[in-house]
């Protein structure tokens, strides 16, 4: 057995300049060319928002599932008319495929997941098949995000200052903010390693927010110490 786990790249940026009514015309339209490009015995499931789940019986090894999930990514790579708009997707897809006697459903869904980040991690619109490293990085993905979540109430972000010069006068003319996280274990974290976390999680918001007030604050301060 193999499991699929896809995500839908930049739906949510579709649903929200489009409207909600069109995003779920493109799910059904997604879960109809997901059925043509899957075998007759396989399952298709909507897992829920833009994630689905093919399960694919009598697989004969990797060859096989990765093959699946090429024909799912042509087909859903091809436009989309929707009420005379035209969208195109694109999709990062992971793959677990049962190995051993005691994998459960819960484990290969779970193994897919993690092979569908690294999917993701790895630039989108392509596949990854799970590996026994990728349930290392899920543990410490989940360990991130729940720091991320703990780092705004500890005051744990940092802004650091770079000015912006006026080459022809050798003047200050603005400052660009630069955001660091610093980790209570790992240090001095740049945002590479962090910002794409924050904003699956929703979590860029309040980021944002903060950086922008404290920014602002700043420059309330320069400006009484500079009369």
């Amino acid at each position: 057995v193999a499991v699929l786990f896809l995500d839908l790249d930049r739906f949510k940026v579709i649903n929200d300049s489009l409207g909600h009514n069109v995003g779920d015309e493109l799910l059904v339209a997604v879960a109809g060319r997901l059925r043509e490009a899957v075998r007759p015995s396989d399952t298709v499931a909507r897992l829920g928002g833009d994630e689905f789940v093919v399960v694919c019986e009598d697989i004969a090894g990797v060859d096989d599932a990765t093959r699946i999930a090429q024909r799912i990514a042509d087909a859903l790579s091809r436009a989309f008319d929707l009420n005379g708009e035209e969208v195109v997707l694109a999709t990062s897809v992971g793959i677990a495929l049962s190995s051993e006697p005691d994998d459960t459903p819960e484990s290969l869904l779970r193994d897919a997941d993690a092979a569908m980040y690294r999917a993701k991690e790895g630039g989108r619109n392509r596949y990854e098949v799970f590996d026994s490293s990728m349930r290392v990085e899920a543990v410490e993905r989940l360990e991130l995000e729940q720091a991320l979540r703990r780092a705004l109430g500890r005051s744990e972000f940092r802004l650091f200052y770079q000015p912006v010069l006026d080459v022809e006068t050798g003047t200050i003319v603005g400052v660009e903010a630069l955001l660091r996280w610093e980790h209570p274990e790992r240090g001095l974290l740049r945002p590479a390693e962090f910002i794409s976390l924050a904003e699956e999680t929703g979590l860029i918001l309040p980021i944002g927010r903060w950086a922008l007030q404290e920014a602002c604050r700043q420059a309330q301060r320069w400006r009484q110490a500079n009369p």
